[in-house]
C-alpha cells in the first residue's frame, strides 16, 4: 500500500468514528461532558452506560469517543473536537500519557476541568485521576501466579503498547508480586499497538519461539489479550499445556472461564469509570475546578463503595475483583443482572 493510500485509509477511519456530536441529554440547557477512551472495545460498553446513567441522574449532557487508530495525534484530535463543540469538562484515558500532556495542560490553564480515568497521565495539570491503581492490579495478578505455577512458570505478557501508563504499571506490579520465585517472564512483552489482528498473531509468534524453552504460562495486560490468547490456544489445540491469566471482563474472556480456557482474570470497574468521571466534572464545573472540594464532596459515597482516595495525589482507586472458574458464573449473572455482557 502507497503512503499516500495509507495515509487516507487512517484518517478516513478517524472522520468515520467523529460523527456529529449528540450527548446523552441532547436538548437540554445542562453542561456538557466529553469522555475519551483510549480506544474501541467492548471493555467500555460499562462505561457508556454508567456515563449514560449519571448524567440523566444529574440532567447533565455527556458523550464518548474512542480513537481508532488506537494513536496519541488521533486522541489528540478528538480531545482539540470536544474543545471546538465547547464542552464543559473532559475525561480522559492516555494512550500516551507524556505525549497528550500539553493539551492536558492548556485546556485545563483554560479554565476547562479534565480529568483522567483507566489511564493517567501524571506529569499533567490534570486535576485528578479514578480508575485502577494498577500497580496494585497487577501485583494481585501476580500473586494469583504463584499459587497458579507452585512448581515454576515460565510466562509471556501480551499488551496493546508499553507506552500507556496502565500498561506499564501493570506489568511491573505482576513482576515485583513474582521477585525472587521460579515464576518468571521470558521475554520482553508483545506489544500489539491495539490491532487485534497482530494481537493473535503475537501470541502465536510466542508460542512458537518459546515453548520449547519451557513456556507454560500466558499474561494478557489488555481486555483484548484475553479473548486474542483463547483463539490461539484453539486453534492448535493447546490449552492443557498454558495457564491464562487475563485483565478485564470481555465477553470472550468471562466465557473462556464459564468453559475452562482461562484461568483468572482480574476485573476493574468500568461502569464505575463512566458514572463517577460525570458526577466529578459535574463537580468541578461547579466548583470552580476546586479538585479538594469536588472529592470531599464525593467522599461519603466513596467509602461506602470501598474505594480509596490520596487527596494530596486527587486519586479514586475503584479497586478491582479477581474472577475465577469458581466465581465466574455467579459474577457474571451479577452483571447480566446490571443489563451488561463486560466488564
Amino acid at each position: 500500500m502507497s503512503k499516500a493510500l495509507r495515509f487516507f485509509v487512517r484518517w478516513t477511519s478517524v472522520f468515520l468514528v467523529l460523527p456529529l456530536l449528540c450527548f446523552t441529554g441532547c436538548g437540554t440547557n445542562g453542561p456538557k461532558y466529553m469522555l475519551i477512551t483510549n480506544g474501541v472495545s467492548p471493555f467500555w460498553d460499562a462505561m457508556v452506560k454508567g456515563m449514560q446513567e449519571e448524567a440523566k441522574q444529574l440532567h447533565v449532557n455527556a458523550d464518548w469517543r474512542g480513537p481508532n487508530p488506537s494513536e496519541n495525534t488521533v486522541q489528540i484530535q478528538l480531545f482539540n473536537d470536544a474543545l471546538a463543540a465547547h464542552v464543559d469538562g473532559i475525561g480522559l484515558s492516555a494512550i500516551d500519557p507524556n505525549g497528550i500532556t500539553p493539551t492536558i495542560n492548556k485546556a485545563v490553564d483554560s479554565g476547562l476541568p479534565v480529568i483522567c480515568f483507566d489511564s493517567d497521565a501524571p506529569n499533567s495539570k490534570r486535576l485528578a485521576y479514578l480508575g485502577t491503581n494498577n500497580y496494585e492490579a497487577g501485583y494481585i495478578a501476580g500473586k494469583a501466579a504463584l499459587k497458579l505455577f507452585p512448581h515454576g512458570g515460565k510466562l509471556v505478557a501480551f499488551v496493546g503498547t508499553m507506552s500507556q501508563d496502565n500498561a506499564r504499571q501493570r506489568y511491573n506490579g505482576f513482576l515485583d508480586a513474582i521477585k525472587g520465585s521460579n515464576v518468571q517472564f521470558i521475554a520482553p512483552p508483545y506489544q500489539d499497538n491495539q490491532d487485534k489482528g497482530m494481537a493473535r498473531s503475537n501470541v502465536q509468534d510466542a508460542i512458537t519461539r518459546y515453548m520449547s524453552k519451557g513456556l507454560n504460562g500466558l499474561v494478557g495486560l489488555y481486555s483484548y489479550n484475553g479473548p486474542a490468547i483463547i483463539a490461539a490456544l484453539q486453534a492448535q489445540n493447546l490449552r492443557s499445556k498454558f495457564k491464562v491469566i487475563c485483565f478485564d471482563g470481555d465477553p470472550a474472556t468471562l466465557k473462556g472461564l464459564e468453559q475452562g480456557m482461562v484461568d483468572l482474570t482480574v476485573v476493574q470497574k468500568p461502569f464505575q469509570f463512566g458514572r463517577l468521571s460525570i458526577e466529578l466534572l459535574n463537580l468541578l464545573h461547579q466548583n470552580h475546578n476546586n479538585v479538594d472540594a469536588a472529592l470531599q464532596q464525593m467522599m461519603p459515597e466513596l467509602k461506602s463503595l470501598d474505594m480509596k482516595v490520596d487527596m494530596q495525589k486527587h486519586t479514586i482507586d475503584t479497586g478491582v475483583t479477581v474472577v475465577t472458574p469458581a466465581n465466574a458464573e455467579a459474577f457474571i449473572n451479577d452483571l447480566h443482572a446490571h443489563g451488561l455482557s463486560s466488564t
